[in-house]
């Protein structure tokens, strides 16, 4: 394992300080060594070339290149035949020269790439900067360098070119020079440009160096300064401001669905007990940024769980999605070091998505986000968890007319909140596209469904009509607001649940995850049905060829349609206004403390109202009441019923709403058998890998994790025969 700063290349990832390279295909870094002592070996970004710096005596370094590295080198082994390195054998390909035909010599600290790799810009030793392509390995000079010609001394330049070549930035602290120069225009070696410093100086008054610059896109610049006072410190963009209508190419928003939970890979502060964003690095928001934009130009501040409300907030009390973190007031007022930290390195969690749209106005948005507010995570786990116990039950979730009939209103109340996210969005960033992206079906009921999936035939059918009704109502929404609807309904067909097998599956079944037993609220992972990483690609390709790379407006999808969702027998029961949502820890102990909370404007709780907190439905055995505060909302914790039977259950609030309708609150949760054998299936949870389902015992792909929840079930080992030279043959598993 190798840590480092890496550079892209055509062959693999490149660390140019430890001369070490990953090669394409393989997981080990390995060595490159340079022809001669005295050259350094640079990779060219994104292509096949390697830099050679040929350094000199009396200051700077003479620029060869080799066209193919690959070639160019050839492997080093031990005595025993492993590979130690490789070594570059023959000399460059190419010199690179001035205009006057001279070998140019560089001042290597200057040397800057541009993101795509076509361009080099650096500092001569002949008083001037040049720019070299890659292409046609010709180099321009278009500006003086600092100092006097042929000193060496010349290494406090900061340089940045933009992907197209056009522009150059070049900050020199000793002269008090930040210029931008524009190379579409030039005489004589010289172009027009700008000298931004006393602009900058003029709005950070205790700036004292600048660092790092890189051009985001071709009209904005970022950079560190450098200050003595450390509330100035930190990234800064400028721009001229008639190129100001994005500062960012792309933004990724929205839930779990954008976040990447289920690729597993999460960000580094998206996993833990505080902040559960989990943001993974095989995400389609990080996919689309890969192959279309940069590391600069797109972002993404997804975070599973995440509600409407969480990507559309603009109140300044908003808390965001992360265990008891301080409102926006707070952290602009008390912690805005940590703030200034959240915007400039887009960390999900601590504020509303939508101030990110406001603070980088990006030119592409895409955004998945709904499924929490119909609650069909909680609508799911119903379905799962009377197939997780013991006395595994065929009853069948969401099989009346009525249990149905509930969703369809409350996906259908929720349009206009869909449509007033979409206006907000286009207001809050003008010239920006937003493209409002489905959800994909997960499972067919026409396939063979592995021991993890855990749903019936009817119960994956009820779920495909309830995702493309969800849909329906999304691609009505982003009608009504003037935005894009992207359909990815089939995104996953030929690799679903009970479609697939292995690793060709791009849906985790029921899973431990990383949950269970850290936090000790979750009975199963939050990975459970979710795409894992090949399913987040796959949902990219649609993504990509439905816009024609985020450019095209997609077709949108037929309009929503209740028939065939409610086809389902009456059971003659009242109708109420029935709202999943996750309120309280999904592990819930009997006879023990459990903390409820619910916001209540989001669901339209009356204030100063009295609700009744029951376990297993509006009819069932009442646990307490409790009186909202004066914003609908509840606080409050209740010890759960000791007499309860263990497996799954449900907590329920249950009341009139502010229009005098009755309401049910409700979410799924799992009473465990006892506080040491969760599922009851005479495996102690701390030895168990599936702690609250009960074990099936099979375990096809021998990873240590019962089927029953091994949310990716790999093929089983192959065994067979391996003939060596001197042992023999040898018989094992693989």
């Amino acid at each position: 394992m190798q840590n480092g700063c890496f550079s892209e290349t055509s062959y693999g990832l490149y660390d140019p300080a430890a001369s070490l390279v990953i090669y394409d295909g393989t997981d080990e870094g390995i060595p490159v060594l340079p022809n001669a002592s005295h050259q350094i070996l640079l990779p060219w970004p994104k292509s096949s070339e390697l830099v050679v710096l040929n350094s000199v005596n009396s200051g700077g370094s003479y620029i060869s290149l080799y066209r193919n590295a690959l070639t160019a080198t050839e492997d080093q082994r031990n005595a025993i035949g492993q590979i130690t390195g490789k070594k570059v054998m023959v000399s460059p390909d190419i010199t690179i020269k001035d205009t006057a035909g001279q070998p140019l010599l560089l001042n290597e600290a200057t040397i800057a790439f541009s993101e795509n790799g076509s361009w080099l810009i650096a500092e001569t030793l002949h008083g001037s900067f040049v720019r070299i392509n890659l292409a046609s390995i010709t180099a321009v000079p278009f500006a003086p360098s600092f100092g006097s010609t042929g000193s060496p001394g010349l290494l406090s330049s900061q340089v940045a070119v933009s992907a197209n070549g056009r522009y150059v930035a070049i900050n020199n602290d000793v002269a008090a020079q930040f210029k931008v120069y524009d190379l579409k225009d030039c005489l004589n070696g010289l172009c027009k440009s700008y000298d931004y410093r006393p602009f900058i100086g003029q709005n950070i008054t205790s700036l004292s160096g600048i660092r790092h610059l890189r051009f985001v896109n071709n009209g904005l610049l970022s950079f560190d300064a450098i200050t003595r006072d450390s509330a100035s410190a930190g990234m800064y963009e400028i721009a001229p401001a008639a190129s100001i209508n994005s500062l960012i190419d792309y933004l990724g928003l929205g839930d779990s669905f954008s976040s990447g939970e289920g690729g597993f890979n999460y960000r580094s502060g998206t996993d833990s007990a505080d902040n559960r964003c989990h943001a993974s690095a095989h995400a389609f928001p990080e996919l689309l940024t890969r192959d279309l934009y940069s590391s600069v130009g797109g972002h993404s501040v997804a975070c599973s769980g995440a509600l409407i409300k969480d990507v559309a907030n603009s109140s300044d009390s908003y808390r965001g999605q992360m265990s008891d973190v301080a409102d926006y007031t707070h952290l602009e007022s008390v912690s805005p070091l940590l703030l200034n930290s959240v915007y400039a390195n887009y960390i999900p969690g601590y504020i509303a998505q939508q101030r990110f749209v406001s603070q980088w106005l990006p030119k592409n948005m895409t955004v998945t986000v709904g499924g929490n507010d119909i609650g069909f995570g909680e609508v799911l786990l119903r379905c799962v968890m009377p197939h997780m116990s013991r006395h595994a039950s065929d009853q069948t979730c969401y099989n009346t007319y009525e249990d149905r009939h509930e969703l369809v209103s409350l996906i259908d109340k929720t349009i206009p909140r869909w449509t007033a996210l979409y206006k907000q969005l286009v207001a809050a960033a003008p010239g920006s596209q937003v493209f409002a992206v489905g959800y994909p079906s997960l499972a067919t009921d026409k396939g063979s469904c592995g021991t993890n999936v855990l749903l019936s035939t009817s119960e994956i059918e009820f779920s495909q009509e309830l995702i493309y009704y969800l849909n329906g109502a999304i691609a009505t929404a982003a009608t009504n607001a003037g935005v894009t609807y992207v359909d990815i309904s089939q995104a996953l067909q030929g690799h679903r649940l009970c479609e697939a097998k292995g690793y060709a599956l791009a849906v985790n079944g029921l899973t431990a995850g990383k949950d269970v037993g850290i936090f000790g609220e979750e009975f199963i992972g939050q990975e459970s049905y979710h795409p894992n990483a090949l399913g987040q690609s796959l949902i990219e390709q649609a993504i990509l060829t439905k816009t024609n790379n985020l450019k095209r407006v997609a077709i949108v999808s037929p309009a929503k349609d209740s028939s065939t969702l409610l086809s389902a027998p009456k059971s003659g029961r009242p109708v109420v206004a029935k709202i999943p949502r996750k309120m309280t820890a999904r592990l819930a102990p009997r006879g023990k403390t459990l903390r409820i909370k619910v916001t209540g404007k989001d669901i339209g709780l009356a204030p100063r109202k009295t609700y009744s907190i029951r376990k297993n439905g509006p009819t069932g055995s009442s646990i307490a009441t409790v009186t909202t505060d004066d914003n609908g909302d509840i606080d409050t914790t209740i010890i759960f019923p000791t007499d309860t039977t263990p497996g799954g259950n449900t907590v329920d609030i249950v009341g009139d709403n502010q229009a005098g309708h009755p309401v049910d609150v409700t979410q799924p949760i799992y009473v465990p058998v006892s506080e040491t054998d969760a599922d009851g299936d005479g495996i102690l949870d701390t030895v168990d890998s599936c702690p609250t389902a009960v074990n099936s015992g099979v375990d096809v792909d021998h990873d240590g994790i019962d089927d029953v929840c091994d949310g990716s079930i790999g093929p089983p080992p192959t065994t067979g025969t391996t003939t060596g030279t001197t042992t023999g043959t040898t018989t094992g598993t693989t």
